[in-house]
């Protein structure tokens, strides 16, 4: 434990840049605005007409509505940081095994008391709870920035932030949602993990292109065959991503019911499971016969990706 607990330290200060100053950026990015929206409104009114009318609407409604609306509000913002997180996931895989055979570095960290297994779970826990963990708490540090500054414009024009929703709203039930949220996600994406580890292990160059293409290639190839569609039960291997992708336990999209919009899981397009943002239905992703199926791809990805680690050279 303590070698692995070792080399996910060695991931983060190799990764420090990706992992830890990407979301800092995007939080920065979310104050500024904030920031910019108030110094915008003080230009063109300096009496803060229309904040304060604003405010005054907001304090007018039910107490469950600013509550559910704040909550909403919060998982919201996540969005940003949730697209990025999964594009620094994406590139941080790519390279995890290859960048040690570009460099020609392998040997050299073969030869540490550190088996490939270890190097292998250690760039899987960066990918799958590290970098996560890192994005979670920049976005809540970054929340509890933004609910200061609103408060005090709040204040700003005599009204009380204490009221209005600090006391109605639970920031832990939304920061914990989205935690497990996050976490969730990575064990449903472990055969995509998979596929980009063991990519990772044998692409001779380019691995982008050696992780697009033959998928694609194969699923133009079940498109245009019918034979070939049998093997993923009449659908292509687009189709599958893409119900997939839907599926996750990710807050990505929003949905609508009754004509108002509340945020989903995944994407509202499939009947599979229910996207409504809640514990339930991420653990009832977690806990489903396609959770099992998608775990045996990710164990035949990281076997493959494991048996092409140890017969690695730095040639």
């Amino acid at each position: 434990m303590r070698r692995l607990l070792a080399l996910v330290h060695r991931e983060f200060w190799e990764n420090k840049g990706a992992f830890r100053t990407t979301p800092l950026v995007i939080g920065g990015i979310y104050i500024v605005f904030l920031l910019m929206s108030i110094f915008t409104t003080a230009h063109f009114d300096n009496e803060l007409y229309t904040f304060r009318e604003a405010v005054r609407l907001l304090a007018e409604q039910p107490v469950e509505f600013r509550a559910a609306h704040a909550e909403e509000v919060m998982l919201g913002t996540s969005l940003f940081f949730t697209l990025v997180l999964a594009f620094v996931v994406f590139f941080y895989l790519l390279g995890a095994l290859y960048d040690d055979r570009k460099d020609r570095s392998i040997l050299f960290w073969k030869s540490l008391p550190a088996s490939d297994a270890l190097t292998i779970a250690s760039k899987l826990l960066s990918a799958m709870v590290l970098a996560p963990l890192i994005f979670w708490l920049v976005f809540v540090l970054t929340q509890i920035v933004m609910g200061i500054i609103a408060s005090v414009m709040v204040l700003s024009v005599g009204e009380n932030p204490w009221t209005l929703f600090l006391s109605i709203v639970n920031p832990l039930r939304a920061w914990f949602t989205l935690l497990v949220s996050y976490l969730a996600a990575s064990i449903w994406f472990l055969p995509i993990y998979g596929w980009l580890l063991l990519v990772s292990a044998f692409a001779p160059r380019i691995p982008l292109l050696f992780a697009v293409l033959p998928p694609v290639v194969f699923a133009i190839l079940q498109i245009w065959i019918d034979f070939l569609r049998t093997f993923t039960l009449d659908s292509s291997l687009f189709g599958v991503i893409g119900e997939w992708v839907a599926n996750s336990p990710a807050i990505l999209t929003a949905q609508v019911h009754d004509g108002r919009g509340t945020l989903a899981l995944g994407a509202p397009l499939t009947d599979d499971f229910d996207h409504a943002v809640t514990l339930a239905n991420i653990f009832d992703r977690l806990f489903s016969m396609q959770m099992l199926v998608g775990l045996a791809v990710a164990a035949v990805f990281l076997t493959g990706a494991l048996w092409l680690r140890r017969r690695a050279t730095d040639s």
